[in-house]
């Protein structure tokens, strides 16, 4: 019995075409972390005032989000990514809370706010797909489980679970 829904050679060019849209998010939000450092929006600094300490740690939420994740999905070397993800939630997060000051004075503030919080939801989507697929239910001990993630590798087309 055919286990897959999808023809084989289709199912691998709908998996090279998840990865790249993987790597193309996680650049966006590695972009979203150099925009945060050095061009920070002075609408974001005047609802900052007084913590324009969250700034730094915004953008280095979001540059090690975006730049772990996109080298983590490139190398497929998959345990990069959680920790990224948690990362880039975080960043997207302060994000989130500093534009919901500006949520209802502006159109583009509100459609900016919401793209952001999609954001956020897309990389929490990632971090539990993650982990859905990245632990092996036999693997019991810590220490185990860190030699196991660090040997594995994501492959080009994912393998069925048994049920």
């Amino acid at each position: 019995m055919e286990r897959f829904p999808v023809p084989q050679e289709k199912r691998r060019v709908l998996e090279a075409i998840i990865r790249i849209i993987d790597i193309v998010a996680y650049f966006i939000i590695f972009v979203g972390g150099c925009y945060a450092l050095f061009f920070t929006p002075d609408s974001v600094a005047r609802e900052l005032s007084g913590a324009e300490w969250l700034v730094p740690m915004w953008a280095a939420f979001l540059l090690i989000g975006g730049g772990l994740g996109m080298v983590g999905r490139i190398t497929r070397i998959w345990v990069l990514e959680p920790p990224a993800d948690v990362a880039a939630i975080a960043g997207a997060a302060i994000y989130f809370v500093v534009l919901g000051g500006t949520l209802f004075q502006s159109v583009t503030a509100g459609v900016a706010t919401t793209l952001v919080f999609y954001a956020m939801i897309q990389m929490f989507r990632r971090y539990i797909e993650l982990q859905i697929f990245g632990t092996d239910p036999n693997v019991h001990g810590f220490t185990d489980r860190i030699a196991e993630a660090l040997r594995r590798r994501t492959g080009n087309v994912a393998t069925p679970r048994e049920e």
